[in-house]
């Protein structure tokens, strides 16, 4: 049996929007200067207390904040020009994977269980992926802990799983927990960053991994 795993923001879904402003919202709140975009959305994957005290600084209130951005994404979500967009072809992607004989799919995700499952409800996706771990769940991505537990999950080796990424972190835990990685390059880090991390591939459209996916299993 094959393991797919995915990351979700920035290689399922279009989060740019939704990133930058609940950042906005939050740091007006608590008084902070707002960290320029770019270096907002080059942390994105790692868990959001990490991606705070490397922002801000550890002194910083991070649990307050932290609480803050889980009361105020449901409210940014029901507005759709902040909710997260599927980019195109993914949900086709996903549905032909999870039907798909001998394979099956997990997640593994930055967001925490909470900040997730409503995502993953209003997209109706919940259903595609036997395993999910998130930020709740394991130390922050590039730790390998998020992979070695969808495999323990599912009893699938490491030699019989993918994990499909955007970002640095991504491809860095795929290698910690030897698993194959394969990245996207329409996400938050660019093409070669991943292949420097260990990438054994780079897909530059969701058809090129379907290709992709399609010659590993």
């Amino acid at each position: 049996m094959k393991l797919i795993i995915f990351d979700f923001d920035g290689t399922l879904v279009d989060s740019r929007a939704l990133i930058l402003e609940s950042h906005r919202v939050v740091f007006s709140e608590f008084g902070l200067p707002l960290p320029p975009p770019s270096d907002c959305l080059s942390l994105v994957g790692k868990t959001l207390d990490v991606i705070l005290a490397q922002l801000v600084g550890s002194d910083a209130p991070i649990r307050d904040m932290v609480r803050a951005y889980d009361l105020l994404l449901p409210k940014l979500r029901a507005d759709p020009g902040f909710a997260e967009k599927p980019f195109d072809g993914v949900a086709d992607l996903l549905r032909d994977l999870s039907s798909a004989p001998n394979t099956v799919l997990g997640m593994a995700t930055g967001h925490t269980s909470l900040t997730l499952a409503p995502a993953l409800a209003e997209l109706r996706w919940r259903d595609f992926f036997r395993t999910i771990q998130a930020a709740d769940m394991a130390p922050s991505k590039p730790h390998p802990a998020m992979l070695l537990q969808a495999l323990e999950a599912t009893g699938v080796s490491p030699e019989s799983a993918i994990f499909v990424g955007d970002t640095t972190y991504d491809m860095e835990m795929a290698r910690a927990a030897r698993v194959r990685a394969l990245g996207v390059n329409w996400g938050y880090h660019q093409a070669e960053q991943l292949v420097a991390a260990g990438a054994h591939v780079v897909a530059s459209t969701v058809d090129e991994l379907r290709h992709h996916l399609e010659a590993c299993r």
